[in-house]
């Protein structure tokens, strides 16, 4: 369900809100900047004018000392040239020129598409910069908000874009980060540390995903556990180099973003070509098994997503690990119908002179 609100006073003249499986966003539309959250979380039910014009007075930022005399307002793409000193979301350059934009909306469009949370569609341009974005943030059936952008050079020159990361704000009460670690044979290790000033970065630089990735990345209550407590998480939906932040700035704010790791020089971009950000999945819920719960009601609901029972399998690798014999094999096959196995997988060892972890990978 998608609402509309306008007249938010000069720093907020239009808000949408968008609701699905209990949870809210409400972006701040500003005609000069690009779109903010103003509460993204548990759903808050309908709200006038008034309500949210006081909802977006309690998310505004503090003025913190030695800081800049208006509130910072920090856009789904953190700009140096709304004030926010911290991580910038576009990070790029002209030949060592515009590196800092400042975009301003020439399109607006909103959709309310049931049973989704409906979606906010944002054409943005910076014509000094010379460059055009596109921002698109869906709210899906199942709560979790998807975000992507795109961005196109409009000038005469190559624009090198050294990363292009989406962000999305946390409150304050959101005290921890929790992420994931691991190593062969000891996958998706559980790992938290309390949120301090800072940024708290993970990248995966394999050009592919591994045990070692963060996978998902979340800031939750000092509470936070898998029943319990309040997550705010995200996850880069792309298997190749890929980072993720979470960032607290001195004057208060709390951040987490994503998007693809860029390598030196990886994509300059030609006069009219565009470049295209991997989607980010982020979820809200009351403990990490919620926010769990959200991507998997998502990944189910694809129509690619498999329909029919999974078959009974038996991999071999316990039973005989490098020790591939035909009859052993033949015997275990026998074993195995007997009891109802529907697929048989020959593991480690099948091949050429693989025998033991020192020979024969990958030679046939």
């Amino acid at each position: 369900m998608t609402e509309i609100n306008g007249d938010l006073e000069a720093l907020w003249p239009s808000a949408v809100t968008l609701r699905a499986a209990g949870v809210a966003v409400v972006l701040g539309l500003p005609q000069d900047a690009l779109p903010f959250v103003i509460h993204w979380g548990g759903d808050i039910g309908a709200q006038d004018a008034d309500s949210l014009r006081e909802l977006a007075l309690h998310a505004q930022p503090p003025l913190a000392t030695n800081g800049v005399d208006v509130p910072v307002i920090v856009g789904v793409v953190p700009e140096n040239a709304a004030g926010w000193t911290g991580t910038p979301g576009l990070q790029g350059h002209r030949s060592g020129r515009a590196w800092s934009t400042r975009f301003v909306p020439v399109s607006v469009e909103i959709s309310d598409d049931a049973p989704s949370g409906g979606s906010v569609s944002v054409r943005a341009v910076d014509v000094d910069a010379q460059l055009s974005l596109g921002l698109l943030l869906e709210l899906l059936p199942s709560g979790l908000l998807r975000l992507s952008a795109t961005l196109r050079n409009d000038g005469v020159d190559s624009y090198t874009i050294d990363a292009l990361n989406l962000a999305l704000p946390v409150p304050t009460r959101a005290d921890v980060v929790f992420d994931m670690a691991g190593r062969w044979a000891k996958e998706r290790v559980a790992q938290s540390r309390p949120f301090t000033v800072g940024t708290h970065l993970r990248e995966g630089r394999h050009g592919r995903t591994g045990a070692d990735a963060a996978t998902f990345l979340a800031a939750g209550t000092a509470d936070l556990d898998f029943g319990q407590g309040e997550a705010w998480g995200l996850h880069v939906a792309f298997s190749g180099n890929h980072r993720v932040l979470a960032e607290r700035a001195f004057s208060g704010e709390r951040l987490i973003l994503g998007g693809e790791l860029l390598l030196p020089g990886e994509i300059q971009l030609a006069p009219g070509e565009t470049y295209e950000t991997p989607a980010l999945f982020a979820g809200y819920g009351a403990g990490l098994d919620a926010v769990a719960a959200r991507f998997h009601a998502h990944l189910r609901s694809r129509p690619s997503h498999p329909r029919s029972a999974r078959p009974v399998v038996m991999n071999v690798w316990e039973a005989v690990y490098f020790d591939h014999e035909l009859p052993r094999l033949l015997e275990l096959a026998d074993a195995a119908e007997r009891v109802g196995v529907e697929r048989f997988v020959l593991d480690d060892g099948w091949f050429g002179s693989r025998r033991d972890d020192t020979s024969g990978l990958g030679v046939g």
